[in-house]
């Protein structure tokens, strides 16, 4: 036994312990585990080399790279790619029926979607939801959708739906919006307008609760939901809060984001903001007009680089916004860059009658278009007439400016479309031509016959129509001596003149400023007369009498009855004296950009003078800006100046 333990022991040291073994701390028995030698890859000495054995070297191999994951190409979404119709799609649909996923069905219903629109099918709303293969479509999506875990697959699936006309009554389109109802939460809100537009399209309960709810949650999400670095979701945003009415707040939040936002906008955001806000009446009341100023400024920037229809349709919506109390619209840069645009491309006819209507509205006058628009007349149609021959005169009546060619564009719109309307439907036309001197009088004698004028006028006339036969009338009788037709009768036009003092006393506190220093600077209430007619129906503000030397005369009425109608030839004292009158326009009487008085106010100027009348002509804008003790000096200045000119 003595003998074998060295043996066994010398065995023991020989061979060593399992390299690859541990012994366990609760029991004998060893357990393969990993040791630092594989890991490290280095020599390690055998534990013999302490008796001085032989050593036996063991290199522990490093570990092999993890292999990477490749995830195969889904074979269907390869497919769905090369699908080049509708009739390919719904085949690979049956083919491929049992393992479409979710991820295939949203995408298979958008490229439904895209073939609609793009044309590129023969397919009717009709045939399309009885094809087989939209059928098997619709049930595979009534199985899977309520799996669906993003809502804009679910608006995705609903916005083809509603263009291939789906039954509302149907199980599938219930399904989606049951869905869509019950994670109304999740929607984003720069969907919402979109998403109502699909459901005003669907008439079922499931669509009008949800009609009913987004409001809500719109609001409620608004200010969480809204990013101020994304100017087209905050243009959808203001989009849909103006269009659901929303409270005043909630719209000048969107306002205030979208004006703070400095970057550069894209043209189709433009025009996006100029729709919304153009359904808002009165802007400055909300706090929105300076949103308003802010894209009306870009846009002036941008206007050489917007499609040329694009343009047109943000130039006639912004004048068809502007008025006296919202000339906020007006931009001048945008309408400068615009008319430059017109010119310098040559615009043809009818896109420039569209601009030149536009222009009209805001009272801009811009004469290089005005000489491209006349230059045009030589090659339109009777099938290019888009609009009434009034409009396309109008821009120029409004700047006062007969062209060269002006009587031939006049013959050529007289001949276009008359015969179709009433002759007293072309007054405005006829009122247009008179500012530019010409008078045509087969038109003008249609106009005054008297059945045509009775049946016009026993319909409750607006203000205008009376304003408009009463110039007219005037202007024939002064400037067209030649004319032998019809007048309007005596009792018609009598009834103009009350109708116009009616309105000019409603009116009376924009005179009341120039009346007192005029009162002032003349000597008192007895020298000055106010709301006065001449002979013609010249609606006159002030008049002042003069005798030889400077000196004013006092004015007595024939009658101190407010309510009737005077007449400066009825003033009595008035004999061997100079009378003067004073004639005040507004701001608004004056084109937009400019000191020139819009056509037919330059119209009533001009007939005032040739009639013999001596004129003193208040712009009321400049009068308001001048300082008190300016006033009364500026107008005594301006009576004086008459008279000097009248003596000499």
């Amino acid at each position: 036994m003595r003998r074998n333990l060295p043996n066994l022991l010398n065995l023991y040291l020989r061979v060593g312990p399992k390299l690859n073994a541990t012994r366990s701390k609760y029991n004998d028995s060893y357990y393969p585990t990993e040791t630092n030698n594989k890991i490290t890859g280095v020599k390690t000495r055998h534990p013999s080399s302490v008796f001085h054995l032989p050593i036996v070297d063991s290199v522990v191999p490093s570990p092999a790279a993890p292999e990477v994951f490749k995830p195969q190409p889904d074979a269907t979404i390869e497919e769905l790619r090369s699908v080049q119709s509708i009739e390919q799609l719904f085949n690979l649909v049956k083919k491929k029926e049992k393992v479409l996923e979710q991820s295939h069905l949203t995408k298979i219903f958008r490229m439904i979607h895209e073939f609609q629109n793009q044309q590129r099918t023969v397919y009717h709303p009709d045939a399309i939801k009885n094809h087989v293969g939209f059928i098997k479509l619709c049930q595979q999506l009534q199985r899977i959708a309520p799996s669906t875990a993003d809502t804009d697959d679910l608006i995705t699936c609903l916005k083809t739906l509603v263009l291939c006309e789906v039954a509302p009554e149907s199980s599938i389109m219930k399904t989606v919006l049951q869905l869509i109802k019950s994670r109304v939460n999740e929607l984003r809100i720069q969907n919402f307008s979109f998403i109502s537009h699909l459901l005003n399209r669907v008439k079922n309960p499931l669509a009008d609760a949800l009609t009913i709810a987004l409001p809500v949650v719109f609001e409620t999400q608004l200010e969480t939901q809204l990013d101020p670095d994304n100017v087209k979701n905050m243009c959808e945003c203001l989009r849909y809060a103006i269009d659901k009415r929303m409270p005043v707040s909630k719209v000048k939040f969107i306002a205030d984001s979208l004006l703070a936002n400095t970057s550069k906008w894209e043209n189709s955001q433009l025009l996006s903001v100029i729709l919304s806000l153009g359904k808002v009446r009165y802007l400055s009341e909300h706090g929105l007009s300076p949103l308003l100023e802010d894209t009306l400024s870009r846009l002036a920037k941008e206007v050489n680089r917007i499609e040329r229809r694009d343009l047109i349709k943000m130039a006639i919506k912004t004048s068809e916004n502007y008025s006296s109390k919202s000339q906020y619209w007006y931009n001048e840069e945008f309408c400068n860059a615009t008319a430059q645009r017109v010119v310098q491309e040559q615009w043809p006819f009818t896109s420039t009658s569209e601009i030149g209507r536009s222009f009209s509205k805001f009272s801009y006058v811009n004469f290089e278009l005005l000489d491209h628009y006349s230059s045009l007349i030589d090659n339109i149609s009777f099938e290019k007439l888009k609009m009434h021959p009034r409009y396309l005169l109008a821009p120029f009546a409004d700047a006062s400016y007969k062209s060269p060619n002006m009587e031939k564009m006049v013959d050529f719109l007289l001949t276009s479309n008359q015969s179709t309307e009433l002759p007293v439907k072309w007054l405005r036309f006829a009122l247009s031509c008179a500012v530019l001197g010409i008078y045509p009088q087969s038109l003008i004698s249609q106009i005054f016959e008297e059945s045509t004028l009775t049946a016009h006028f026993a319909k409750n006339p607006s203000y205008h129509d009376w304003l408009q036969l009463d110039i007219l009338n005037r202007s024939v009788r002064i400037e067209c001596p030649e004319y032998d037709g019809p007048f309007p009768s005596p009792t018609l036009i009598k009834e103009c003149h009350q109708n116009m003092y009616e309105d000019r006393k409603r009116k009376e506190n924009v005179r009341s400023s120039v009346e007192k220093a005029l009162q002032t600077g003349i000597g008192g209430l007895p020298y000055v007369a106010s709301g006065l007619f001449s002979k013609y129906g010249h609606f006159v503000d002030h008049v002042v009498a003069m005798r030889p030397g400077g000196y004013p005369v006092a004015i007595n009425n024939l009658t101190t009855d407010s309510d009737a109608v005077r007449y400066v030839e009825d003033l009595n004292g008035t004999t061997g004296c100079q009378i003067v009158l004073i004639k005040i326009f507004s701001s608004t009487d004056y084109v937009s950009n400019g000191d020139r008085l819009r056509g037919v106010f330059e119209l009533e100027l001009r007939t005032l003078e040739r009639a013999g009348y001596d004129v003193v002509s208040i712009n009321l804008g400049k009068w308001e800006s001048l300082q008190d003790f300016e006033k009364i000096p500026f107008l005594m200045q301006q009576v004086r100046l008459k008279e000097k000119l009248l003596s000499s």
